[in-house]
C-alpha cells in the first residue's frame, strides 16, 4: 500500500481537477441565472437541471458500455470532444432559456461519459491500490469544488457572463492535459465481446447483485438531498440575506475540507480494515444529521455549519461506492458497473431540483426540508440493508 500511484492515475486525477473547477464555474448558479436572470421559475429551473442529469444518465450508460466495448483511449476521446463542443455551445447560446436547456443538457450527456470512463480506467490501471486511486479522484474534484467556488463567486459579483467563459477556458485545459497524457494511459484489458460479459454476468450471486443496489439506491436517494445544495437551499439562503459570495464560500469550505481534512479520514479509515458497508452507515448518520440542521438555519453561520457537518458525511460515502462498484464488478464490466453507480448519482441529481423545485413553488421550503429528512432517512435504511460487499460467485 506504500507504492506511489502511477502516472497514468495522477494525468486522471489533475484532469478531474480541471474538468470539476470547470463544471463548478456553473452549477452553483445555474438555478440563480435561469430564476434571477432568465426570469424563469423554480420548476423550469428544476426542469433544466432534470434534462441536465437525464442525459448525464444516457451518457453514463453510454460511456460504460463503450469503454468495455471499444477501450478507455476510444471513448476518452469521444467523450472529451463532446464536452468541449458543449461548453463551447454553452457559452455562446446561454442567453435563452431553450438554448440554456440544449446545452445544459448537452454538457451532461458529455460529463456522463467521462466519469465512468476515468473510473473505469483507474480501477484498472491501478488495480492493487485499492481505494486509493478512487479516493485521489474524489479529492481531485474537491480541488476543482474548492477552487471552481472561490474564483466563481467572485467572477459572478463582477460580471456573471464570465462564468460561461471561465467554464470553456477550463475545458480546454482538461482536454489538453488528457491529449498530454494520453500516452500514459495504458490499455489494460482488451474490449471484450457480448458472449464474454454474458458469462461474467452470470458468475455473480444474488446476494452480491443485491447488495450492489441496494448501495446504488442509497446513493441516490442521498444525491437528492445533496443537490437541494445547489436549487432551493440556494434560492432559499438568498432569501434569508446570504449573499452570492458567502454563498460561494459554502462550496469553497466544502471542497477545501476534503482536501485538508484527508489525513485525518485516512487515519480513521484505517480503523476499519476495509469495510465499506461500516464506513458507509457511519456516513449515512452523519448525512442525516446535517440535513436536521439546515431546517433550522437562519442566516450564513448556521448555513455553514450544517455544510460542515454534511461534508465529514460525504467523506465517507463518495469515495466509498465507485470502490465498491470496483470490488463487485467481474471481469470485462468494469465500464459498466462505474456506470451503474454513476447513473444512481445523476438519477438523484435528476429528480432531486424537478421534485423539491414544484414543492417549493406549490407548497414552500419546510415541504423541501420535511422530503430531504425522509429521502436521508431512506439512503441510510438502504446502506444498512446491504450485504457483503465483497464479490461473491455462484461457485462459493
Amino acid at each position: 500500500m506504500n507504492k506511489k500511484m502511477p502516472i497514468s492515475i495522477w494525468i486522471l486525477v489533475i484532469a478531474m481537477a480541471l474538468n470539476t473547477t470547470a463544471a463548478s464555474f456553473l452549477w452553483p448558479f445555474n438555478t440563480l441565472y435561469i430564476n434571477g436572470y432568465l426570469g424563469e421559475s423554480m420548476t423550469l429551473a428544476g426542469i433544466a437541471l432534470l434534462v441536465n442529469s437525464a442525459l448525464a444518465i444516457v451518457g453514463n450508460y453510454i460511456g460504460g458500455t463503450l469503454f468495455d466495448r471499444l477501450g478507455g483511449k476510444t471513448t476518452l476521446v469521444i467523450a472529451v470532444s463532446l464536452l468541449l463542443a458543449s461548453s463551447l455551445g454553452f457559452l455562446l447560446f446561454h442567453a435563452t432559456f431553450f438554448g440554456y436547456l440544449v446545452w445544459l443538457g448537452l454538457i451532461g450527456f458529455s460529463g456522463g461519459l467521462v466519469f465512468p470512463t476515468v473510473y473505469a480506467f483507474a480501477g484498472l490501471i491501478w488495480p492493487e491500490g485499492g481505494r486509493r486511486s478512487f479516493n485521489a479522484i474524489y479529492v481531485a474534484q474537491n480541488v476543482g469544488v474548492a477552487l471552481g467556488t472561490a474564483m466563481s463567486g467572485q467572477v459572478a459579483r463582477i460580471n456573471i457572463e464570465w462564468i460561461f467563459y471561465a467554464n470553456f477556458f477550463l475545458s480546454v485545459l482538461f482536454v489538453v492535459v488528457l491529449l498530454f497524457g494520453f500516452r500514459y494511459l495504458k490499455e489494460t484489458t482488451r474490449p471484450v465481446i457480448q458472449s464474454q460479459l454474458e458469462a461474467a454476468a452470470t458468475t455473480l450471486s444474488g446476494a452480491t447483485m443485491k447488495s450492489m443496489w441496494y448501495v446504488a439506491i442509497g446513493y441516490a436517494a442521498l444525491w437528492f438531498v445533496y443537490v437541494q445544495w445547489q436549487g432551493t437551499i440556494a434560492v432559499h439562503s438568498q432569501g434569508l440575506g446570504v449573499t452570492i459570495s458567502e454563498y460561494s464560500l459554502l462550496w469553497t469550505v466544502n471542497g477545501a475540507m476534503i482536501v485538508f481534512a484527508q489525513p485525518l479520514l485516512n487515519r480513521m479509515l484505517r480503523q476499519f480494515e476495509d469495510d465499506l458497508k461500516r464506513q458507509l452507515i457511519i456516513g449515512g448518520v452523519i448525512f442525516l444529521a446535517a440535513f436536521l440542521v439546515v431546517p433550522f438555519a437562519g442566516g450564513f453561520a448556521m448555513f455553514m455549519v450544517a455544510m460542515i457537518v454534511m461534508t465529514v458525511g460525504e467523506m465517507f460515502i463518495w469515495p466509498a461506492v465507485p470502490t465498491i462498484a470496483a470490488k463487485l464488478a467481474p471481469a470485462g464490466k468494469a465500464g459498466q458497473y462505474q456506470g451503474l453507480v454513476n447513473i444512481a448519482a445523476s438519477v438523484g441529481r435528476m429528480i432531486g431540483p424537478t421534485m423539491s423545485g414544484i414543492l417549493y413553488d406549490v407548497f414552500g421550503i419546510n415541504a423541501v426540508f420535511g422530503l430531504m429528512i425522509l429521502l436521508s432517512a431512506i439512503g441510510l435504511f438502504f446502506f444498512i440493508k446491504t450485504g457483503s460487499l465483497n464479490r461473491q460467485t455462484s461457485e462459493e
